[in-house]
């Protein structure tokens, strides 16, 4: 009976996963109907450029705010520990390696957590602009809507992004131990799906008012379609250069096309339960 009931809820999850996934061909006959592939290039061009500088003004920054905090710090803890300054500086001196370890090993996580946080004026144009066409509704240009849509975008991409990077510091951490760490490159890669199909998915439900409670609320009822809708960006991701162009814009349609299809169903749902 277990067993069956698993086997149900897997083939559910899978087909799930599946049909949401077949979103990304039909993102792909879109962009082309739709003469949206001109707005690859942008996207494209600033991943490339973010690539190349990032990660290493990162390190940069490590390095160079070593020695100043190493010292503050020495300063500042010794009075509340009675650990003697040789030992609290071979501990800090630690601390600093691990962050480096974390950026160094997870050094496309963080850089993808910089392209989606500065990206997002960009992906909430993107996204309104493709479900005004999947919809016929408008959504008109306005500075009080563009601010309150980068507010959200930030608040949503920076909270993700800080919730990704403590999962992904655990999962480095356990790589330390012995025959773990086999697992942990498909741990970090299921995990970033996730919060990428959350990204890229939440410009659609600002748009329909829904709070961030609320989307929190939908992140959870619906989350085999944000892996997947996650899954399929970061598939596109794997592809060198190509990907680059590729990913933000089909996958923002993706995820646009899957809300559409969610607020179709609920209102037909609603209708009925109405009487209507």
């Amino acid at each position: 009976m277990i067993f069956k009931s698993f086997r149900k809820r897997a083939s559910g999850t899978n087909t799930s996963v599946v049909n949401t996934l077949q979103l990304y061909f039909a993102s792909h006959d879109f962009i082309l109907k739709n003469k949206l592939w001109r707005y690859l290039l942008f996207s494209g061009l600033v991943f490339i450029l973010l690539f190349t500088f990032t990660i290493k003004l990162i390190i940069r920054g490590v390095d160079a705010a070593e020695a100043p905090l190493t010292a503050w710090l020495l300063e500042n803890v010794k009075s509340f520990v009675t650990l003697e300054t040789d030992t609290l500086k071979n501990i800090l001196t630690g601390g600093f390696w691990l962050v480096r370890q974390v950026i160094t090993s997870n050094q496309d996580t963080i850089f993808l957590f910089l392209f989606l946080i500065i990206g997002t004026p960009y992906f909430s144009f993107i996204s309104a602009r493709a479900e005004r066409i999947m919809t016929g509704k408008s959504y008109p240009f306005s500075f009080r809507q563009f601010r309150q849509e980068l507010r959200r975008g930030l608040r949503i991409a920076l909270r993700n992004s800080f919730m990704q990077f403590l999962v992904l510091l655990l999962i480095t951490l356990i790589a330390f131990v012995p025959f773990v760490s086999i697992i942990t490159p498909l741990l970090k890669f299921i995990v970033m799906a996730y919060y990428n199909g959350i990204l890229i998915t939440d410009y659609s439900l600002e748009r329909r008012g829904i709070s961030v409670p609320d989307s929190r609320i939908f992140f959870k009822q619906h989350k085999t379609a944000l892996f997947a809708l996650g899954l399929g960006f970061m598939f596109l991701l794997l592809i060198p250069v190509i990907g680059w162009f590729l990913a933000p814009t089909y996958g923002l349609v993706a995820a646009a096309m899957y809300v559409v299809q969610v607020s179709k169903v609920e209102s037909k749902r609603e209708n009925k339960t109405a009487g209507v």
